[in-house]
C-alpha cells in the first residue's frame, strides 16, 4: 500500500468549502510503497503523520518543514529508486512551498 503524492491546483470561489475547486498539476505515484516505508521508518514528525491507508492534507505553509524532513530522509538513502522517489517528492514541495494556491495532498491506497 503505497503513498502517492499529488500536487493539486485550489480555486476558491467565495468563502465555503463546497466551492473550492481542485485539480491535479502533477503526481509522483508510490507503485512500490518507496515512500510509504521511508515515511513509516524516518523518526520525522510530519513524515510520521503519513498514513499508507489514510489521506494528509499540506498547504504551502506547510512546505519548509516537509521539505525539511524529505531532505534529511533523502540524505541518508542510497538506493536509487528511494533518492529518485524523493527527489520528485521534493520537487513538488517546493513548487507548492512557491504557491499559496498549491496543496500537496499525500494519499494512501
Amino acid at each position: 500500500m503505497g503513498v502517492d503524492v499529488l500536487l493539486m491546483q485550489v480555486r476558491r470561489e467565495g468563502t465555503s468549502s463546497k466551492r473550492h475547486h481542485r485539480s491535479v498539476l502533477d503526481s509522483v505515484p508510490d507503485y512500490s510503497d518507496v515512500f510509504a516505508e521511508l515515511c513509516e521508518n524516518s523518526g520525522k514528525p510530519m513524515l510520521s503523520r503519513v498514513n499508507r491507508y489514510g489521506s494528509l492534507l499540506l498547504t504551502s505553509q506547510d512546505m519548509p518543514q516537509f521539505i525539511t524532513e524529505v531532505d534529511g530522509v533523502r540524505s541518508g538513502v542510497v538506493v536509487a529508486e528511494q533518492a529518485a522517489v524523493l527527489d520528485e517528492i521534493g520537487r513538488l514541495a517546493r513548487r507548492c512551498g512557491e504557491d499559496g494556491s498549491l496543496e500537496l495532498h499525500l494519499e494512501g491506497d
